[in-house]
């Protein structure tokens, strides 16, 4: 609701599919049909179609991320992506995964069985829309807000990820909560830090919309 409130937004949230009943590409291709069908029947339920983004933590800024590759491919327009330490690798040798593989929280362990569940193999370990950061190029992917816990194993995830689409010609707006673990942005009962990321969020999209 304060993300909603604070950035004057209708957020709609997808009930997608779970693995593993429901593996890769099948959450997937739900939230993409759920992005066809605003952009198809927003203006129906008060949505400005032409000020549309996506956005996701943690399995859910992979799934943003990769619904926003797949917009640039088939020419859907997006104002912006909005990923909170979203998963976009499965690529367990980074920093983070090393520094912080137990004791906060979320661990690397934890981390390989979600993959496996997601993925159930290995054949689509080079498919950007499974990881993205596996895209061969995100040139003319929408504007990205990328918000960061630095004690997380996917801390390097958001850090490469910001960087490939840096690279590419990709505007980022990027954050990182220094004295955070994964989890932290919805957990408003527990931590200031989550209001001051939901407020930071909600800006950046008022910029973008």
């Amino acid at each position: 609701h304060r993300l909603a409130n604070q950035s004057g937004s209708v957020i709609i949230s997808v009930n997608y599919q779970k693995a593993p009943e429901h593996p890769f590409p099948i959450p997937f291709d739900d939230c993409y049909a759920a992005l066809i069908w605003t952009k198809a029947h927003g203006e129906e339920i008060g949505i400005d179609v032409n000020r549309i983004g996506v956005g996701g933590d943690s399995a859910g800024g992979n799934l943003a991320a990769a619904v926003a590759i797949k917009a640039r491919d088939q020419s859907v327009s997006l104002r912006y992506q909005l990923l909170v330490y979203p998963c976009t690798d499965r690529d367990f040798t980074t920093r983070s995964y090393s520094e912080f593989a137990t004791d906060f929280g979320l661990s690397t362990q934890a981390m390989k069985w979600f993959w496996e569940q997601y993925l159930q193999g290995n054949q689509h370990d080079a498919n950007a829309y499974a990881a993205p950061m596996r895209a061969k190029n995100l040139t003319g992917v929408a504007p990205s807000i990328i918000l960061m816990a630095k004690y997380d194993p996917l801390a390097s995830d958001s850090e490469n990820y910001s960087a490939k689409l840096r690279g590419d010609g990709v505007e980022v707006i990027y954050r990182e909560f220094s004295e955070m673990n994964h989890g932290f942005f919805g957990n408003v009962a527990a931590t200031p830090s989550s209001h001051l990321a939901l407020d930071f969020a909600a800006l950046e999209i008022v910029k973008k919309v």
